[in-house]
């Protein structure tokens, strides 16, 4: 049997959107939509909610989560990378005598990701016999035809695609930011993987937000 860890990183403080994990989201605090579609799943052994903010602590309370440690002020900042935080949360819970096969993250800011995303995307995960993974969505419109601004004049990235037919134009994806997961031997052994398998969303599930018209989009596209 598989054991699974899942790790939420809600930090107190934000800077795009104050208190970001707290507000309310169609009146419930944003972070509660995460919580209940993890316990939805049924797939995870621990759900851990990494938090330096009581407030949040008292939301995981409220659906029988028990806070095993708190994230370390060090950690809190926002310039801490998640990498370090997981880091940390696999050998706090090692030093607890409790080791997992997969460790698995889910933005605390993603109302919009359903149970079964998660449990298709763990079938798809063990299929591919996969490491690693990241949820993705493809680019729309298509990122090669990019443009940059030079001194108010907008240039093509790359030339050769500005002529081609869309169908010629091969597909590219963009790590959404709600959920990933990796295998923890492998994970420990290389900190910085950049080869994952990708589970596709769909575009009306892809949105992690991170800003005020992230938020905007998501109420849109919200189903109760």
């Amino acid at each position: 049997m598989i054991k699974r860890l899942l790790i939420i990183p809600a930090r107190k403080n934000s800077k795009r959107i104050k208190n970001k994990n707290l507000k309310l989201f169609h009146g419930r605090p944003i972070i509660s939509y995460s919580i209940e579609t993890a316990l939805k799943s049924k797939m995870f052994d621990t759900l851990h909610i990494s938090t330096d903010n009581k407030a949040i602590t008292k939301i995981a309370n409220n659906f029988g989560i028990t806070m095993d440690f708190y994230r370390p002020k060090n950690l809190s900042d926002d310039r801490t990378g998640l990498i370090a935080v997981y880091l940390y949360v696999i050998e706090k819970y090692k030093s607890l005598g409790k080791v997992f096969d997969e460790i698995w993250f889910l933005s605390p800011c993603s109302p919009l990701i359903l149970s079964k995303d998660l449990i298709n995307a763990s079938k798809f995960f063990n299929k591919n016999k996969a490491n690693t993974m990241l949820s993705i969505c493809k680019f729309s419109p298509q990122i090669q035809r990019a443009f940059y601004m030079n001194k108010k004049i907008i240039l093509p990235v790359d030339k050769k695609f500005i002529k081609k037919n869309s169908q010629d134009i091969p597909e590219r994806y963009f790590h959404t930011g709600n959920f990933g997961a990796f295998k923890n031997n492998v994970f420990k052994r290389n900190k910085n993987i950049f080869s994952y398998c990708g589970y596709e969303l769909p575009k009306n599930r892809s949105v992690d937000i991170d800003n005020i018209d992230d938020w905007n989009l998501a109420l849109k596209l919200f189903i109760k």
